[in-house]
């Protein structure tokens, strides 16, 4: 199977490029097979359309994991992935697994919906749309945390550590999404 990991040069997408080592990684930082930006690649020309072509997922992990980043990132995440989604539908890619988070529904009743949670509630509402057209399937996956390494974990706060994503799960997860293995 081709699966294209949008974001593969960040935190999570090295990580999953490990876990899928036939991945195509697609991200804006020199490193990838293919670099492009997001907020204005051409979907239909180049490098881009012919591995759209020939995929059969498409992972998206190119979108801010700062929560409290300003309002305007978010919103262009949540336009990014708009686009990509369109040309994901375009080609025809049958599964397609977006990036959300429990900040779209915080289980700590501390925490408000910000606009990082309410991109993630779009995106979510994106791959639900995604699913309305025939043959084709997307996953939007509540990601946890996953620390960049295990010396964050020294001091992070008991809500962030109970949502803590080691390798292992969130590879688990990933492999879940793109069909890989039937939930357990």
């Amino acid at each position: 199977m081709t699966v294209l990991i949008f974001g593969s040069e960040g935190n999570i997408g090295r990580r999953l490029l490990r876990a899928f080592p036939s991945a195509i990684g697609v991200d804006k930082t020199p490193g990838a097979d293919i670099v492009v930006d997001l907020a204005d690649c051409d979907y239909g020309s180049g490098a881009l359309a012919q591995a759209l072509k020939s995929a059969r997922c498409v992972i998206h992990l190119a979108t801010s994991a700062d929560p409290a980043a300003p309002a305007p990132v978010h919103l262009a995440a949540v336009t990014n992935t708009s686009r990509l989604v369109q040309a994901c539908l375009d080609a025809r890619i049958p599964r397609l697994v977006l990036p959300s988070s429990d900040w779209a529904e915080p289980k700590d009743p501390a925490l408000m919906v910000n606009a990082y949670g309410q991109s993630k509630r779009a995106i979510e509402a994106l791959a639900a749309m995604y699913c309305s057209h025939e043959g084709l399937e997307a996953v939007a996956l509540r990601i946890g945390w996953v620390p960049g390494s295990d010396e964050e974990l020294a001091g992070a706060p008991d809500w962030l550590l109970a949502n803590h994503w080691s390798d292992e799960r969130l590879i688990s997860a990933f492999r879940e999404a793109v069909g890989l293995t039937s939930p357990g």
